[in-house]
């Protein structure tokens, strides 16, 4: 298998000069802030508030892709985990219309008594994954948006514990969490965007007198869906089901041609569903 790329994402900070390098996400608070973080808000008012925010059109529409994609190939009466649920909106949204789901992540996340409060029937658990399998098993799990945070050693060990959490016959469903890599995926992340943001620095710095700092944040990983395939293969998985979803999501990262893009353009997003032999 061909080394792995990292991703990288870049980024301006007011606050500071000179070139800032910041490493991979390492623990639940670095990531929950990299996503925003998970407190409460008004959204928190009502069902359809929360909805209305955190799963209509969020994210350039890639719950809608996921919740689509969930309801093709989960069961009511199946036993379901998601794991690194964060807000959980996805997963909220399929309990309200009757899916059997625990959620998981390594905390318990901010808004959980006021998601407790609005959901009653939701049930969350803190586990990581990487540490070992679930202590029950379960027909489903599902996992959106992670795995582009593992190195090569940390996806293998996902894989087995994902495995040794399911019944036999159980299946997974997993986003590779952004475009596979390619040619263009390269060209689009190392290079457009990285200088278009030195661009923008320079036009700023033009405009204020003032240069800011020039973050490089080490976003993750990227992976063709063969290798990905390939690494769930050595831990008793067949590939059963795979789906792409909007094709503009990495274009729309751009500050220049996202105005060129349509708002409701929805970005790539690859899944897969996998049975445990």
């Amino acid at each position: 298998m061909r080394e792995m790329r990292k991703w990288y994402k870049y980024f301006l900070d007011p606050l500071r000069r000179g070139r800032i390098y910041l490493p991979i996400d390492s623990n639940f608070y670095d990531h929950e802030k990299a996503m925003g973080g998970y407190k409460a808000d008004d959204a928190y008012l009502s069902k359809s508030t929360f909805f209305n925010k955190y799963f209509w059109g969020y994210h350039l529409g890639r719950f809608e892709c996921y919740d689509n994609f969930l309801r093709k190939h989960l069961k009511k009466d199946e036993d379901v985990l998601s794991i690194a649920s964060g807000r959980c909106a996805n997963e909220l949204f399929l309990i309200e219309d009757g899916y059997k789901i625990t959620c998981s992540d390594l905390k318990v996340f901010d808004s959980y008594k006021e998601t407790k409060t609005l959901f009653p029937q939701f049930e969350f658990m803190e586990h990581d994954i990487l540490n070992g399998p679930l202590y029950k098993k379960y027909d489903a799990v599902i996992c959106l948006s992670l795995i582009y945070l593992f190195n090569e050693e940390k996806l293998l060990t996902f894989f087995r514990n994902v495995s040794n959490s399911l019944k036999i016959g159980g299946h997974l469903i997993l986003d590779s969490a952004g475009s596979p890599d390619n040619l263009l995926s390269y060209l689009i992340h190392d290079v457009f965007l990285k200088y278009e943001m030195l661009g923008i620095r320079l036009i700023k710095f033009l405009l204020t007198g003032r240069l800011q700092g020039f973050v490089k944040k080490h976003h993750g990983y990227r992976r063709t869906d063969e290798e990905i395939i390939e690494t769930a293969k050595q831990s008793g998985f067949e590939l059963l089901h795979h789906e792409n979803y909007a094709f503009t999501t990495e274009f729309k990262r751009s500050h220049l041609l996202n105005k060129a893009i349509k708002p409701n353009s929805i970005v790539e997003k690859t899944f897969k569903t996998m049975r445990e032999c």
